[in-house]
């Protein structure tokens, strides 16, 4: 007995339960055929058929244990139950006939196959047959019952059948009923199993946010027991200053039906506040007109909090280092260049012998090395005092109208005698377009200056360097080009940062800070335009600085460039 109500155990699939009933209904109609020829005898062709009928629920049990879609063998059995009641009745007496009560059964029947609306299309099939079978009777055009028992035996033997098939579908619905009760348990202990064991706070809030449950992760996060928080608002648990972020994820919820976000610092018992991340999302549909319930999950990030803090207490400081390492070398920067200027002075007045003959060759020699010396201490000096201006945004452009091609002959002499020395050639080119522009004319010899210097001292013997400018998109495009050394791919992503120089061979017994391409970049930005450089090694190097012909913005006004540091960006 057990194995056959095993069937119902809620492992058991629903093909199987389909199974088993239409099993039942086949072995229910096998014994009816038999009786019925064991007492009236032979039977004629249409009581053959109705025979047939009554076991064909076989065909159907066997089906549902193949492949075959369930809904539609469900379909098959109502409207074949339905078909053979009515012809069965039609057979046996029409209205008269007891079997006419098994049509009751379909909709029962049909309770297991789907929803409502299969419960009420069964019905409506049932009265159909019911109301087919009325007008064939009316109409004369039955046969007449060959059953020749009493009406009463008939009618006990029908109602037994009846009950036998009442008692197959009750079981199988009493089974699903069962089923569902116990999924219905397990799910939520798993739910509840979740929650319980959950490191984040699970809360499940009404319309206006009042807390109706709270998993026992606020122990942990808050310092209360679950039933210490129901009933509680978000605005009751949050710092004043951060109520208006958290209502307004939960309004996000609750009236939009969206998903809502905030981090906000959290009352706990005992430490005062804690920062945590809450995120809300609707608990289900939203009413029409109403707000939805919301669930939330709150997670402690005050972890994350604390190392926020650390970061940007360490970005101050380095901040505050930079703004004081700026301010110490520009003030260096002024202390040095007094007496350099008067070094540079004086050892020029000794090398020209303004005043008469030193008295021997070699104080000339001397002389001579202290005033280059000097003018190349002072080059550095006001590189870094630029550098510094530019650091702690102190770097004013001074801006006019003025000839780049005199700029351009003026840089060139201050490159000229170190091209000589190395055997470097210089060219220059200015395009008609581009004579004339809007800029500050110091800036730009210090860009023209750094880029030929650069050029020159990375040139072997034999090379050149050229400087052309042409008329650009918006401006003019200024190029410097050098048949040197190159510069690696490595190195290229480290040039334009200050004192930051390429590492080879030859560029190691080079004399430099490193700041003057950054200088360039960042003076051609200030101005609105940019600086890009390309290079590769054994090739050469060609940097492109692109200015405005004024540095105006598109309403027309000045364009106030943040002054700042920027790395070059190319390509080797």
């Amino acid at each position: 007995m057990n194995r056959v109500w095993a069937v119902f155990d809620i492992e058991r699939t629903p093909r199987r339960l389909f199974a088993f009933v239409q099993g039942g209904k086949a072995l229910i109609g096998a014994l009816l055929g038999a009786g019925f020829v064991l007492l009236i005898g032979r039977p004629d062709l249409f009581e053959v058929a109705a025979i047939a009928g009554l076991s064909a629920p076989l065909l159907l049990a066997l089906a549902a244990l193949t492949a075959a879609p369930l809904a539609l063998l469900e379909l098959m059995s109502l409207a074949l139950s339905a078909v053979l009641i009515g012809y069965l009745a039609g057979l046996t007496g029409g209205l008269q006939s007891p079997l006419i009560l098994w049509l009751v059964l379909i909709p029962a029947e049909a309770a297991l196959a789907g929803g409502r609306r299969t419960v009420w299309w069964a019905g409506f099939g049932a009265a159909c047959v019911l109301a087919a079978v009325t007008a064939l009777e009316m109409s004369g055009n039955l046969p007449p019952s060959r059953l020749t028992l009493p009406a009463d035996t008939i009618m006990a033997v029908a109602i037994l059948a009846a009950l036998v098939q009442a008692g197959l579908i009750a079981a199988a619905a009493q089974n699903l009923n069962r089923a569902a009760n116990r999924a219905a348990e397990q799910g939520a202990a798993m739910y509840q199993l979740l929650a319980d064991n959950a490191v984040d706070l699970i809360t499940r809030h009404a319309p206006d946010g009042c807390i109706r449950f709270a998993s026992p992760a606020c122990v942990a996060l808050l310092g209360a027991t679950p039933e210490a928080l129901e009933g509680a608002t978000p605005a009751m648990l949050t710092h004043p200053d951060d109520v208006s972020g958290v209502e307004a994820a939960f309004m996000e919820s609750a009236y939009f039906g969206r998903e809502g976000a905030a981090e906000a610092r959290l009352r706990h018992g005992v430490k005062g506040y804690v920062w945590a991340e809450i995120r809300c999302r609707p608990a289900g549909p939203r009413p029409k007109g109403a707000p939805a319930e919301i669930v939330a999950v709150t997670r402690d990030i005050s972890e994350r909090k604390a190392q926020e803090r650390a970061l940007i207490e360490a970005r101050d400081v380095a901040m505050s280092a930079s703004r004081a390492k700026s301010a110490f070398l520009a003030n260096m920067s002024h202390e040095l260049r007094t007496p350099l200027n008067a070094i540079i002075g004086f050892s020029e007045l000794m090398e020209r012998q303004i005043f008469g003959a030193l008295g021997n060759a070699r104080y000339q020699e001397y002389a001579k090395l202290i005033h280059d010396s000097g003018g190349h201490l002072l080059e550095l000096i006001n590189s870094v005092l630029d550098m510094s201006k530019i650091e702690a945004g102190k770097f004013e452009l001074y801006e006019e109208m003025f000839d780049l091609e005199e700029v351009t002959q003026s840089s060139m002499r201050f490159v000229k005698l170190a091209a000589e020395r190395s055997g470097v050639a210089l060219t220059i080119e200015i395009a008609p377009g581009a004579r004339r522009i809007f800029a500050d004319r110091r800036a730009v010899k210090q860009i023209l200056v750094n880029l030929l210097s650069n050029g020159v001292k990375f040139t072997p013997r034999g090379g050149q360097v050229s400087l052309s400018a042409r008329p650009g998109e918006k401006g003019v495009e200024i190029i410097v080009r050098d048949t040197g050394t190159g510069i690696s791919k490595s190195d290229l992503e480290k040039l334009g940062k200050p004192f930051e120089q390429a590492e080879n061979a030859i560029t190691r017994g080079k004399e430099g800070t490193g700041l003057g391409l950054a200088l360039v970049k960042s003076l051609a930005v200030m101005h609105g335009g940019d600086a890009v450089l390309e290079s590769a090694l054994g090739v050469g190097t060609m940097v492109r600085v692109r200015l405005p012909y004024a540095a105006m913005d598109a309403d027309g006004g000045r364009l106030k460039a943040e002054a700042k540091i920027l790395p070059f960006r190319g390509a080797a």
